[in-house]
């Protein structure tokens, strides 16, 4: 019918050439089916967003029920039997038929037992399992898809749902890097403050998993691992380093032989995490090591840790020793750091200092001067 039509309409063109004629088309066929077609448009769109407003006025609706009665429920002081037969009640009504129902009421479930203090993680159990709220985590955890397990493991963790973390634990060597991270973080969330299946984990733990998992083990206030420094000597440095920042965090102290074993690991994120533990920690006794194997270190950055952590522990063999290594050392930001080490530990120290190069002295007198006032040029 539209071929019909367009190839009459070609016709009268072809037909009616003239300019008067042309505008005769516009007006008469052109213009308005524009106007038509920008009506329809514009009708549809009211129409669409009608229909929205009014879909969303009604879940905010939903959602406030819902609200009300979780709340309510919490804050009964009912037994669980008669929470079980309101449950049922409500699961009766209008309201559950609706689609998106049972994932509002598992966001407002989590969303109440993540900003209300010493709730009763029982009752919120007994809600959740009472709406077969742990079916549809099941569900979403047998899924295909990576981010649908995850969602299935977050539902676990927020609801300390402790007793699944064995379906769980099948997840913490898939292939899929961002399932094995929420695996293993849902795991930490859900123990009972042993944290065992760090010692035994194998796989490389990412930083940002190892700020979650530090943060986590913080915010449970839990004890260090009575294990702690048996993981020192894991095969897997991603545990060493964790070991060490959670040594950090708790305020332990490392002894000479664990800073020896750990300065000799060939991981340079494990030599950098103890460099920085002697400094948090202030473990004076360490400085006579960490002279020892600051020409050993073979990392730029670890050398320059090295420094600081001297100019916090170190004493006058220190200002010596980094004094001898000052004449020899080419980089320059070694050689400023080495002046900052030694200006810290004794800050007349360097005012005998002595070469016959002439431009050298002029360079070490210019960063003495820096460290004075950094603001200089």
């Amino acid at each position: 019918m539209f071929a019909k039509n367009f190839h009459e309409i070609l016709a009268f063109i072809n037909s009616h050439s003239t300019a008067s004629n042309f505008y005769y088309f516009l007006k008469i066929i052109v213009i308005p089916f524009l106007i038509l077609s920008l009506s329809i448009i514009i009708i549809s769109l009211l129409v669409g967003r009608y229909f929205f407003d009014k879909i969303d006025q009604e879940k905010k609706e939903l959602e406030d029920s819902i609200n009300d009665f979780l709340t309510g429920l919490i804050f009964s002081g009912q037994n669980s039997q008669e929470i079980k037969t309101q449950i049922d009640q409500f699961k009766k009504g209008e309201i559950y038929n609706h689609k998106w129902c049972q994932r509002l009421i598992l966001n407002k479930l989590i969303h109440i037992k993540e900003n209300i203090k010493d709730i009763n993680n029982n009752l919120i159990l007994i809600i959740y399992k009472q709406f077969d709220l742990h079916l549809y985590s099941k569900k979403l955890i047998n899924q295909r898809k990576w981010y649908f397990k995850s969602l299935g493991f977050y539902h676990y963790r927020a609801l300390d749902y402790k007793i699944k973390k064995g379906s769980i634990k099948p997840f913490l060597h898939s292939k899929n890097k961002y399932l094995k991270s929420n695996a293993l973080v849902s795991i930490i969330s859900l123990s009972d403050e042993k944290f065992d299946v760090l010692n035994q984990y194998s796989e490389k733990i990412s930083a940002a998993d190892e700020i979650k998992i530090l943060d986590l083990i913080y915010e449970k206030k839990s004890t260090i691992p009575l294990t702690i420094f048996d993981w020192l000597f894991n095969k897997n440095n991603s545990i060493v380093v964790l070991a060490i920042k959670l040594i950090i965090r708790y305020r332990e102290t490392l002894t000479l032989e664990q800073i020896k074993f750990l300065l000799q690991s060939e991981d340079a994120l494990v030599r950098k995490s103890t460099i920085q533990a002697i400094r948090e920690l202030y473990i004076v006794q360490a400085n006579d090591l960490l002279m020892s194997h600051f020409n050993k270190e073979l990392t730029h950055q670890n050398k320059i840790s090295i420094l600081k952590t001297l100019a916090i522990i170190g004493n006058k063999k220190t200002a010596t020793f980094a004094t001898k290594l000052l004449k020899n050392e080419p980089r320059l930001d070694l050689k400023f750091h080495l002046v900052k080490c030694i200006q810290k530990i004794d800050f007349d120290f360097l005012n005998d200092f002595k070469t016959n190069d002439y431009e050298e002295k002029d360079l070490v007198n210019r960063m003495i001067l820096h460290t004075k006032d950094p603001y200089l040029n």
